[in-house]
């Protein structure tokens, strides 16, 4: 039953995981990690409270093995790390809409926001979660996302218009 439900969550949510990942730690080789978080949550499926959406507990999940990591090995630096930067990957049909130069602009601006502005425009902004879900992942309550949302994409908007890119949507 709980393989079951793992794989079903894989085939619903795997993109969003991927997305997550992708954005938040500024590397295209996320595979593993897409994987890892697949795994974690089929061996902490006795802890999946049933009142919070699985989409939510899973990018818990792949935020918190990832800062883990990255506090683990000591890097940080390399997150902000550009696509541009990357040389040898597969290019696949998420990737390729990534790396089109109005969205490489957003990616390399978003991958240079400090870290709780950076996951709040990923979840809120990119994967279009509610402010009560994205509370949930960052342990805050809805206003302060909501707050948190508008500031960071202030900041977003001033990196981009810094570097003489305008985007109409900010």
């Amino acid at each position: 039953m709980e393989k079951n439900l793992i794989e079903k969550w894989f085939e619903l949510y795997e993109r969003d995981i991927t997305s997550f990942l992708m954005y938040y730690t500024g590397s295209m080789d996320i595979e593993d990690m897409v994987q890892e978080t697949f795994l974690r949550a089929w061996s902490k499926i006795n802890k999946y409270n049933e009142s919070s959406h699985p989409k939510t507990w899973l990018i818990s999940i792949a935020r918190n093995m990832v800062i883990d990591r990255y506090r683990r090995n000591r890097l940080w630096s390399k997150i902000k790390q550009t696509l541009l930067q990357e040389q040898n990957f597969s290019i696949s049909t998420e990737q390729h809409i990534i790396l089109n130069q109005e969205n490489s602009h957003l990616y390399n601006a978003i991958s240079k926001l400090p870290s709780k502005d950076k996951e709040v425009i990923i979840l809120k902004g990119i994967l279009e979660m509610s402010s009560k879900e994205v509370g949930r992942v960052m342990k805050s309550n809805e206003n302060n996302i909501n707050v948190m949302y508008h500031r960071s994409l202030k900041k977003l908007k001033a990196l981009l218009e810094k570097e003489g890119y305008e985007h109409g949507g900010l």
